[in-house]
């Protein structure tokens, strides 16, 4: 017999043993002896015990990383929107044809920044006014763009606010992206408007 003395850990066995009502009678007699005060427990029943717990803290674990990876997804959806409406707003502001670009140039999972690409190549250089930046996404968040125009990487607003093409600012860049991290994706979609939605590819299904 191995003896569990200590009356708290007598008390969690109680919780647990509550999860083992209908099975057979070897399994809850230890939670009878508590009952009556008994506090010695079988070699089995402590094991089954642990393994209980055990399960327990797997299961907890796991949704907690599930909940931090959809944390990271919806923060990097969130700030692409916001700089999405920056440059828009600045572009009907200013009548400026305004830009986002990766800091990474071709990466976004890197982060992007906000800014008038005087010279028109798509990247962030010296001299050039950036307009918002400081956001830097999580390690491991991978982002995927599906737009217009693919041959770099780039949304660029014309002065009435509508996404352009780095070439023709009558030819719309559109799309969407891709934001993923562990187990959880978020997608933000961007009409040729220059609104922008954002959904769930794995709950919503179709409907993103």
């Amino acid at each position: 017999m191995l003896a569990i003395r200590p009356a708290s850990e007598t008390g969690v066995c109680l919780h647990v043993c509550r999860f083992l009502r209908g099975t057979p009678a070897w399994r809850v007699s230890a939670c009878k002896r508590a009952r009556r005060g008994e506090y010695g427990w079988g070699l089995v029943e402590a094991l089954l015990c642990m393994s209980v717990l055990m399960a327990l803290v797997t299961q907890a674990t796991s949704s907690m990383a599930s909940l931090f990876d959809r944390v990271h997804v919806n923060a990097a959806a969130s700030e692409l929107r916001a700089a999405i409406q920056v440059a828009r707003l600045h572009a009907m502001q200013r009548a400026q044809r305004t830009d986002i670009v990766p800091v990474a140039e071709g990466d976004w999972g890197q982060g992007w920044v906000v800014l008038v690409d005087a010279n028109n190549n798509q990247r962030a250089d010296p001299g050039e006014t950036v307009l918002h930046a400081g956001f830097r996404p999580a390690t491991a968040l991978q982002v995927s763009a599906a737009l217009t125009d693919a041959r770099r990487a780039y949304l660029a607003f014309g002065a009435g606010g509508r996404p352009r093409t780095a070439s023709s600012a009558s030819q719309p860049q559109f799309g969407s992206f891709i934001f993923r991290h562990g187990s959880e994706r978020r997608k933000l979609v961007l009409g040729f408007l220059g609104r922008v939605r954002s959904c769930d590819p794995d709950r919503d299904g179709a409907a993103c």
